[in-house]
């Protein structure tokens, strides 16, 4: 998950550092870019696709380096720094939750690491200020942890524990609306304000929150030791306490065409990366066990021994399985625990590198991840299915009456261009009328489809005072289809009836106009 470091460079982070040694000044700020260095060599062998920005703040923040995998960026710039003046640790907060959500948006898991002096710049009073101003919880899961470059028995750290511990709390109260489990942060507070305390205190940050995730990727007798990063989460399932772990063999009970699946909700994305070294010395062993010289020609299609010392010749489980998903435009369905799965894709990056890998998507927990496939525990061979066409019960492609387009709605200006566009064919009956079913069909499959239903009632009182609103002169049959789409929009017998399609109002106005 992607990590921003929030460097304090107010004014108290100059102040130097006594020690016994007269040849090295340090500063707390000096303290603190060390540490950063050790959390960057820490990912550089342990992490290196993870993602890091660099936000400093002291009374407003700056985004120094925004988020990259070039970590010599954020070493380089570290010396370059400047000191602001006081510090106000909820503009900062503020600062990196729109940093976060222009990058990565609502679901992506983050991490903030708040490396500060330990002093809030205030009193009491001041705290209770700061807590209530505090732009937390985010939007988005996220933990936050704090590492003090202070002293363990400093008055002013005492006094800005609470607020420090009210941050890490706060920070996680609204990750669990993704479904995944995102644990607290912590306070990592140095043995001694100290460079070798600074890095003791980074590396016990790093060790617990950064630490790789290695398992088994298994199909049939084929298997192949794989890292999944970021580490995956522990998932919860709607209803229960307990939540999902992720098990260190994934098993692989099945394939399905790209379009059979369609697109089930994922809740977090992880690259599948072989370990090469340990199959490298693996296939190695083997072929010399089974070569009687080690002068082997390579004439017969054979490997040499130059080649098995190359890990991108040796023959991979995870490269064979990415290159017959591309070929065939097929998932492979993985099993990750009990009644729990997940999905594997070939997946290439849209940069100018063009890395393809192998790309996991968790699945919500449950049988009923993909409810057009069926349960999932119940899928099995084409084979065993009487019906060919369709060998499991998939979902339906074809649209229903007076179709259209679904509606889109990630953000609240796509949701009101669409109840303005129902209002406009309103506005020009009768000649909009096929239009306004149309429209109002394909609003309310959306609105059923997310469970909205408040929205047909708001959509049937604007249709309502339309029909109040009308001119004189406006012909009888706009007031009758408009109050008839909106009690059609209220009706209870219908309400969440998503293949049921409302028709417009069949009658013959002119003739009745005639004999009245």
């Amino acid at each position: 998950m992607p990590t921003v470091v929030l460097l304090d460079v107010s004014l108290s982070m100059s102040r130097p550092v006594p020690t016994s040694d007269t040849t090295e000044n340090h500063t707390r700020l000096t303290i603190a870019s060390t540490a950063i260095n050790t959390f960057l060599d820490y990912l550089s062998v342990h992490a290196k696709l993870e993602y890091v920005a660099l936000v400093t703040y002291s009374s407003l923040y700056e985004v120094s380096v925004p988020f990259t995998r070039d970590y010599d960026l954020i070493r380089n710039k570290l010396p370059l720094l400047e000191e602001g003046d006081k510090t106000c640790i909820e503009t900062a907060l503020l600062g990196v939750n729109q940093l976060i959500l222009s990058e990565w948006g609502y679901q992506t898991p983050v991490q903030t690491i708040i490396i500060t002096d330990g002093s809030c710049g205030v009193g009491a009073i001041g705290r209770t200020r700061i807590i209530q101003a505090l732009p937390l919880p985010p939007s988005y899961p996220t933990r936050i942890h704090v590492l003090p470059i202070v002293s363990p028995h400093d008055p002013c750290l005492q006094q800005a524990m609470p607020l420090y511990q009210k941050i890490v709390d706060l920070a996680t109260g609204t990750a669990n609306s993704s479904n995944l489990s995102i644990s607290c942060g912590a306070i990592f507070c140095p043995d001694q304000l100290s460079v070798p305390g600074a890095i003791s205190a980074m590396t016990r940050l790093c060790e617990q929150y950064y630490q790789e995730f290695w398992c088994t990727l298994k199909c049939g007798q084929l298997e192949s030791r794989v890292q999944l990063f970021p580490a995956p989460q522990a998932a919860l399932h709607d209803g229960l306490v307990a939540s999902y772990t992720i098990a260190h063999q994934l098993h692989v009970v099945g394939f399905l065409h790209q379009q059979d699946l369609g697109t089930p909700i994922a809740i977090s994305k992880h690259l599948v990366i072989p370990q090469a070294q340990a199959g490298s010395a693996a296939n190695k062993e083997n072929y010399e066990s089974k070569t009687p010289t080690k002068e082997t020609s390579s004439t017969d299609g054979s490997a040499t021994e130059e080649d098995m010392s190359d890990p991108s010749k040796v023959p991979n489980f995870c490269v064979l399985l990415h290159g017959a998903l591309k070929v065939e435009s097929m998932t492979a369905i993985v099993q990750l625990g009990s009644d729990w799965w997940g999905t594997l894709t070939a997946w290439c990056e849209a940069s100018r590198a063009r890395r393809s890998c192998l790309l996991l998507s968790v699945l919500r927990p449950g049988v009923s991840a993909a409810p057009w496939l069926g349960p999932l525990d119940q899928l099995g061979p084409a084979d065993d299915n009487t019906s060919p066409a369709e060998p499991f019960p998939i979902r339906s492609w074809r649209s229903y009456s007076s179709g259209g387009s679904g509606c889109a709605w990630a953000r609240p200006h796509a949701l009101l261009a669409d109840v303005q566009k129902v209002l406009r064919h309103a506005r020009k009956l009768p000649d909009k009328t096929q239009h306004l079913y149309k429209e109002l069909n394909r609003l309310r499959r959306a609105a059923i489809s997310l469970g909205f239903s408040e929205l047909l009632t708001c959509v049937g009182n604007a249709l309502e005072r339309e029909c109040a609103a009308l001119p004189t002169s406006a012909p009888p049959e706009c007031a009758l289809q408009l109050a008839h789409a909106a009690a059609a929009l209220r009706d209870p017998r219908t309400a969440l009836d998503i293949k049921h399609v409302l028709q417009p109002l069949a009658a013959n106005f002119t003739v009745t106009s005639m004999s009245h």
